[in-house]
């Protein structure tokens, strides 16, 4: 599955059929509303392990309660805080690292 990095996202969240295919009872997890620029949507929180170069580790991600939500973005809990991240855009580099190396 590929998602994108999103600084601005509280939260990681992924396709409704991504938890599906996992198991998961979308709509017994920790129900959240999340507002956006494009409007709201309700979405369910279930703690997964996920793999990511070479990483391994636990994270509580948000699967929205429709399949019209058709997005998946690495927010700062339960991603970005587990990482170390430089970018310089100049020479269009990006260094990543897990936080605790």
């Amino acid at each position: 599955m590929l998602a994108k990095l999103d600084t601005g996202a509280d939260h990681c969240i992924f396709e409704r059929v991504y938890g599906e295919q996992l198991g998961l009872k979308i709509d017994t997890g920790q129900p959240v509303l999340f507002r956006t620029a494009n409007g709201e949507f309700q979405a369910f929180g279930h703690e997964v392990t996920i793999n990511c170069f070479d990483w391994q580790f636990d994270s509580v991600v948000f699967f929205p309660a429709t399949v019209e939500i058709r997005r998946n973005v690495l927010g700062r809990q339960g991603w970005l805080q587990k990482f170390r991240v430089a970018l310089i855009d100049y020479d269009s580099v990006l260094h990543l690292s897990h936080y605790n190396e």
